[in-house]
């Protein structure tokens, strides 16, 4: 971006914040919003500062060309000469320099913070500045400070991730989900912070994992899962199902498992709600793999497999009335 688009992009999201656009600037501002991630990014960077721009006191003694000559000269800023805008414009500016003072680190105009955000309907997948990979499940969010700064590549994850992490015994890979610190060097997991529940659940597939709660600590390995519960108290288990990345892969797999457990699976995968009111069906066992199957699908391959009767009482509650294990 050039330094006349940037100074045009600050001012317009500096009028957007103020509700002082037209109808023609609003759409232009949210399609470039919206257009890429970094885009998104540099605008929450700038309603941040604009909120924080709000709460400094007297901002009227402030002398902008002085804190702008200021801010120039002491951060290298890419923009080389005080842009002829209105007074919002350069009271970010100022206050820049005033969070400055107390101790903030800046990139360019804006702080280094990276957040990604999981879509609807998407992949998900990014590639981090280390080259390692992440998959985030749908509404789920990772944040994390630009090229790693620092002593440790950490990262602070709501949600549901699944990371490939590329090997650097220098540099820690560490992932903060709700009051738990995954540490890894090089490894894959499965990582998943539950804003209801306040658990925290991780499944090791590959390398080792460092675990660690409020007072307790757990080393795993492969195949190994672990239960932060809000206490902090940890529970690991050998983790015994074969669809805790279903989110990710879109394959669920079943062997010899009971109807009980893959109707749990199905529910939280389609994020449906189904009951089964013969309790004799749920004891039955199923061998199968759905690889992305729709909804629709599954049920129908249940209904063939074990006669099973239904009824939907809306598009996400599901009531199985009854199936036979012998059919």
């Amino acid at each position: 971006m050039s330094i006349e688009q940037e100074d045009h992009i600050l001012q317009l999201l500096t009028r957007y914040l103020q509700n002082d656009v037209q109808d023609d600037e609003r759409k232009f501002v949210e399609d470039w919003i919206a257009e890429s991630e970094s885009n998104r990014t540099y605008f929450e960077d700038v309603k941040r500062i604009w909120s924080t721009s709000e709460n400094i006191e007297d901002f009227d003694k402030i002398d902008v060309d002085e804190q702008w000559s200021k801010f120039e000269s002491g951060i290298n800023a890419t923009v080389k000469k005080k842009p002829k805008l209105n007074n919002v414009y350069l009271k970010i500016a100022a206050s820049i320099v005033l969070l400055i003072g107390l101790g903030f680190y800046f990139n360019s105009l804006f702080n280094t913070e990276v957040i990604l955000l999981a879509k609807t309907g998407a992949e998900n997948k990014f590639i981090l500045p280390d080259n390692s990979i992440v998959w985030l499940n749908e509404g789920s969010q990772l944040t994390y400070k630009k090229d790693f700064k620092g002593n440790s590549r950490q990262l602070n994850l709501k949600g549901e991730g699944f990371f490939e992490v590329t090997k650097d015994p220098e540099k820690p890979f560490v992932v903060i989900a709700n009051t738990t610190q995954t540490k890894v060097l090089g490894t894959s997991f499965n990582l998943k912070n539950n804003a209801n529940t306040k658990e925290v659940e991780l499944v090791l597939v590959t390398g080792s994992v460092e675990f660690l709660s409020k007072k307790y600590k757990e080393i795993l390995a492969p195949g190994d899962m672990v239960t932060a519960k809000e206490s902090g108290k940890l529970i690991k288990t050998s983790n015994k199902s074969l669809n805790f990345s279903s989110w990710k892969s879109g394959v669920l797999k079943f062997e010899k498992t009971s109807i009980e457990q893959v109707i749990k699976d199905i529910e939280l995968y389609y994020n449906k709600n189904i009951i089964i009111e013969s309790r004799e069906f749920a004891n039955c066992t199923l061998t199968t793999i759905f690889d992305n199957e729709s909804f629709e699908d599954v049920l129908e391959t249940l209904k063939i497999l074990f006669d099973v009767t239904y009824e939907k009482n809306d598009s996400n509650n599901i009531v199985i009335k009854e199936g036979d294990c012998n059919s």
